[in-house]
């Protein structure tokens, strides 16, 4: 196989009893461990016992435990790992959860006539002479991203080479929204958002040399700091993934000669050749997935002319809001909406990587305060070598 060491990812291998889930879910850890991936395997009947038995068997109690096997997978991929995990938990909400938020997940159907799960359940664990399968107990999938017939001429070891096919050549690289550009239009449509440039925007503004003249703002919202940096003399280009915040930018500003473009901020910086002298990023790294941030700081760099500034503000991981909410990752949570609260040591180090000199960082409470909420913030100003 190619180089793989760098993936990560959760493989849900699905299917009723005695479909061959665990047999074939091992099999397919250990290959992908002799690849070179970081595994772990995990079978759902271990992981209820983990738990010490503390959720029935009612179909709200099993889709309760299996949202909460998924999180902990989410958790786990998120810092590197490949996780396999043999469990029935075929349900459509647990379905939808994972491919909303967990990149490179598929859900690996193993389909077994009902005869054979018989035959294979009567020599293990007798759970279809106990009839406890309801019409309603699962939903089946109507949308695995593969299905494996395993039995007959396939045995454990074909269907593991097949798992192990499609997850390293066809199964990663599922982007997940989050519901962020849903949160987002809804956010800008309702103009709730301040009118007023930020503090960032007038802090970064006594910075600029005279040299900087030409801007390009990521995460633009409804152009507040757009529209202040114009009034200063600059030359401003401004993306959002917002619809509905970059036409309200470009009505009100109609006449101001800013360029609003409806662009994400991982992918948006390909639109042009244009290369700038400053970019500004406020309150939209956290917004990002680390895949996200990580093209964009890529793409951002090479946007800049040697010399050139980015300018960052975002939360930081010591923020009180990263205590809150649904836990994806150790530094992603969904509060109302999707934030990853970043690491400023961890940031600083991503962008040195890239070439970039930082010439200010600063982490702390009271930069960014906006009525009751007075969040914990980094800023850093980083440098272009040439």
């Amino acid at each position: 196989m190619d180089d793989h060491t760098n993936l990560a990812g959760v493989i849900w291998i699905s299917g009723y009893s005695s479909s061959g889930k665990t047999t074939v879910g091992r099999k397919v850890e250990n290959r992908l461990r002799r690849s070179g991936l970081r595994t772990v395997f995990f079978d759902g009947d271990d992981l209820r016992s983990i738990f010490s038995n503390r959720w029935g068997y009612e179909r709200a109690e099993r889709i309760e435990l299996a949202k909460i096997y998924f999180r902990l997978c989410s958790h786990l991929a998120a810092q590197g790992f490949t996780i396999i995990i043999a469990a029935v938990a075929m349900y459509d909400e647990v379905r939808q959860w994972l491919r909303k938020n967990v990149p490179a997940s598929v859900e690996i159907y193993l389909d077994v006539p009902v005869s054979e799960r018989i035959r294979r359940d009567e020599l293990t664990k007798g759970v279809y002479a106990k009839n406890t399968f309801g019409n309603n107990l699962y939903d089946e999938s109507q949308s695995a991203d593969l299905v494996v017939q395993n039995h007959g001429r396939i045995d454990p070891d074909g269907a593991a080479a097949a798992i192990c096919e499609f997850f390293l050549t066809k199964g990663v690289g599922r982007t997940t929204d989050r519901g962020k550009d849903r949160h987002w239009d809804a956010y800008y449509k309702s103009n709730l958002a301040p009118s007023k440039p930020s503090t960032f925007a007038q802090f970064v503004a006594e910075d600029f040399g005279e040299s900087e003249r030409r801007i390009l703002e990521v995460g633009c919202g409804n152009g507040r700091d757009a529209a202040f940096f114009h009034e200063c003399g600059y030359e401003v280009t401004a993306i959002d993934s917002s619809l509905s915040a970059i036409e309200y930018c470009r009505k009100l500003y109609a006449e101001t000669g800013i360029q609003f473009i409806v662009a994400k901020a991982d992918t948006g910086l390909t639109l042009d050749d244009e290369q700038y002298d400053a970019i500004y990023s406020r309150f939209c790294l956290h917004a990002m997935t680390p895949t996200e941030e990580s093209k964009f700081l890529k793409y951002a760099t090479a946007k800049l002319v040697d010399g050139g500034h980015l300018f960052i503000e975002c939360r930081s991981i010591n923020d009180r809001l990263a205590s809150k909410g649904e836990v994806l990752s150790p530094t992603e949570r969904i509060h109302g909406h999707y934030r990853r609260f970043i690491v400023k040591d961890e940031l600083v180090a991503r962008l040195e990587a890239l070439g970039l000199s930082i010439r200010k960082k600063q982490e702390s409470a009271g930069l960014a305060v906006h009525g009751d909420d007075d969040p914990v913030v980094i800023r850093i100003i980083a440098r272009k070598v040439g």
